[in-house]
């Protein structure tokens, strides 16, 4: 099921980046759906998850997942009509959640190994393994409800 699902998020990046979001978001929505609990447990595919929903421009679906398998609150947003340079994306802290801004012209150049990606997933891992050092109940991951 793991190869299935990478390979279904690779076709999703790809449309992603060729522009065609509505089918990529698609095709991440029912990959997302029938493997979140895989997709929450392994670091590989969990990067592909937010590497092709970020290329989709799934970005109310990201932040759903992460709060279905983390509890974290996160909420990215494109920056307006950017010119000059392009900039690296921003992360703001706010009250019960971080948000990430981002320059459209850096998703034009995102890969499956950026840094963004790598402290998404890292946090992701940081947050399920201090649950296991806490003692009490542990939180349980929520499934994504189908829309």
């Amino acid at each position: 099921m793991a190869e299935t699902a990478d390979a279904a998020l690779d076709a999703a990046a790809a449309l992603g980046r060729n522009g065609n979001h509505q089918q990529a978001r698609e095709i991440c929505a029912a990959v997302i759906f029938e493997a979140q609990p895989m997709i929450a447990a392994r670091a590989d595919l969990l990067r592909a998850t937010l590497y092709s929903l970020l290329l989709a421009r799934a970005f109310g679906l990201l932040s759903r997942l992460v709060v279905a398998t983390s509890g974290r609150s996160v909420k990215v947003a494109l920056l307006p009509q950017c010119t000059g340079p392009i900039t690296p994306p921003h992360r703001q802290e706010e009250p019960g959640r971080t948000v990430f801004l981002l320059d459209p012209r850096w998703l034009d150049r995102l890969s499956p190994d950026d840094m963004l990606l790598r402290h998404l997933c890292d946090a992701h891992n940081a947050r399920r393994h201090s649950h296991v050092d806490r003692p009490g109940p542990v939180p349980v991951s929520r499934h994504l409800e189908p829309a």
